[in-house]
């Protein structure tokens, strides 16, 4: 008996030793050696040993049953990454889209000074200074555009309604184009590539609107529409970029919430504290550039709106270079 014992447990040896290789094939000498290694997302991972079946052999008296022996297994897959891979990914990198952080504090200052630039567009074409006819549209925004275009066909007017219509068009377009170019924005996070364009676009939208407000000595209204364009390009790209905490043009909407958190302060819920104070200084940015537009507009008449123009494009060349 001394001599059987040895020997069964030679063979227990075996068959654990076969089964870990059956489970287990060898990897070229090229790999690590130790547990084996699979690609996952082109990253070499090392896989933990597997469980193996031995024959658990009973103390003298007959077999036990097959059982499962499990080997030590690590907790945290390891990675192990490859120079060619590294460098590929770092490649990957370097080719994504240059983004940059946006925070609170920076947006609600970037928000006061396009409301202001909002404000003083709106004002220019409002005052009805540009306009030969003394025609008053807002520019920065369409509510009144969409009663106006009803009363309009309600009245059989159809040079009125035609003519609200393609201001609602205008600046429909205008936040449209600036979807078109960033379709899917990401809060507080300026994507260059498409933010940059949209304002480059606007700059140019308010230089051609000052243009023909001068050639056709406020005789043609595309200037009106060109401007509304420009403030609908503005208002979609500051909502989207701040999860609508900053709305640069359209007040409407802030207003009514201006009065909605005031009401909730008064009775002690602080919960939209700030963003009363954000809706509230925006508004007054807003006023202020509507205030200045109008001594602008009656010294330079068109010119004036080359200022918003050159605003738009030092923010445009200000993401570029940044």
């Amino acid at each position: 008996m001394m001599f059987i014992r040895p020997l069964l447990l030679g063979a227990a040896i075996a068959l654990l030793a076969a089964d870990v290789q059956a489970a287990n094939p060898p990897v070229s000498s090229s790999s690590r050696s130790g547990p084996s290694c699979v690609v996952v997302n082109n990253v070499r991972k090392l896989t933990p040993p597997v469980f193996a079946r031995s024959a658990a052999f009973a103390r003298r008296g007959g077999d036990a049953p097959e059982e499962e022996v499990a080997l030590p297994v690590p907790e945290v897959l390891h990675d192990v990454p490859e120079n060619t891979e590294l460098s590929a990914e770092e490649e990957s990198k370097s080719n994504s889209p240059k983004s940059i952080a946006l925070s609170t504090k920076h947006a609600i200052v970037a928000g006061c000074i396009l409301a202001c630039n909002a404000g003083y567009i709106n004002g220019a074409c409002l005052s009805g200074i540009l306009s030969a006819d003394n025609t008053k549209q807002a520019a920065a925004a369409v509510t009144g555009a969409w009663t106006n275009s009803a009363l309009g066909m309600a009245s059989g007017n159809t040079q009125q309604f035609t003519f609200n219509a393609k201001c609602i068009g205008s600046y429909c377009s205008g936040s449209l184009l600036a979807s078109l170019l960033n379709p899917n924005p990401v809060p507080f996070d300026i994507d260059v590539n498409a933010v940059s364009p949209a304002f480059l676009i606007a700059s140019l939208l308010v230089y051609a609107s000052s243009s023909v407000a001068k050639k056709s000595e406020g005789t043609n209204k595309a200037y009106i529409y060109l401007a509304a364009t420009a403030c609908g390009i503005q208002n979609s790209v500051t909502s989207v970029l701040t999860s609508n905490m900053v709305r640069s043009a359209h007040f409407s909407g802030i207003t009514s919430d201006i009065g909605t958190f005031l009401g909730q302060v008064l009775r002690g819920n602080n919960i939209n504290a700030l963003k009363l104070k954000v809706f509230s200084l925006l508004g007054l940015s807003f006023w202020m550039g509507g205030y200045v537009s109008f001594s602008v507009t009656k010294a330079v008449a068109s010119s004036g709106l080359l200022f918003s123009s050159a605003l738009f494009l030092l923010v445009a060349l200000a993401l570029m270079i940044a």
